[in-house]
């Protein structure tokens, strides 16, 4: 998951200049030529950017998160687990709250809501993996949130890629 998603990262920015440069200069109405001026298109690039660059610092974040989990996981450390699981949480909201305050071009408001529904699953996630995590403090299994967990995992991933094929990228994430 770790290369896919700079992959991701890359094409997304890549995208995002793209389109930024590459104007539209059909035939269209006066106010559809002012909606397009220079300063106009200049604020749409700089949030288109802005976002990029938003979505790039999330991303690097949330993969620490995720390692921190594996590792956690693997050495059925559930102590380390709970912390990593809360910090989940607190991350994809914070990264929701940033997204929600960016006012991307047309061309990025499909890959931006499929970003913030990925964020959604992998909050939702944290949360699972933190009742699982207590639970297998306590000497439960938390089986069935660990299951919903990676479930939640998974749904963020084609959330993921589907935000890239939006933008003609059409990344193999597994």
């Amino acid at each position: 998951m770790k290369k896919y998603i700079y992959i991701i990262l890359f094409f997304l920015l890549a995208a995002i200049f793209v389109g930024v440069f590459t104007g539209s200069n059909s035939n269209k109405t006066t106010s559809q030529s002012q909606a397009n001026s220079p300063q106009s298109t200049l604020a749409s690039a700089y949030q288109d950017i802005q976002w990029g660059a938003n979505v790039q610092k999330h991303l690097t974040v949330l993969k620490t998160d995720f390692d921190n989990v594996s590792s956690a996981a693997n050495n059925s450390d559930y102590a380390a687990l709970a912390i990593n699981a809360q910090y989940i949480i607190n991350d994809t909201q914070k990264a929701i709250e940033e997204n929600d305050q960016y006012k991307v071009s047309p061309k990025l408001q499909e890959p931006q809501k499929e970003w913030r529904m990925a964020l959604q699953d992998y909050n939702s996630a944290g949360h699972f993996l933190l009742k699982g995590a207590n639970e297998a403090k306590r000497g439960s299994s938390g089986f069935e949130n660990f299951q919903k967990a990676a479930a939640l995992r998974n749904s963020g991933i084609v959330h993921l890629k589907k935000a890239a094929e939006s933008l003609g990228i059409n990344p193999s994430l597994n």
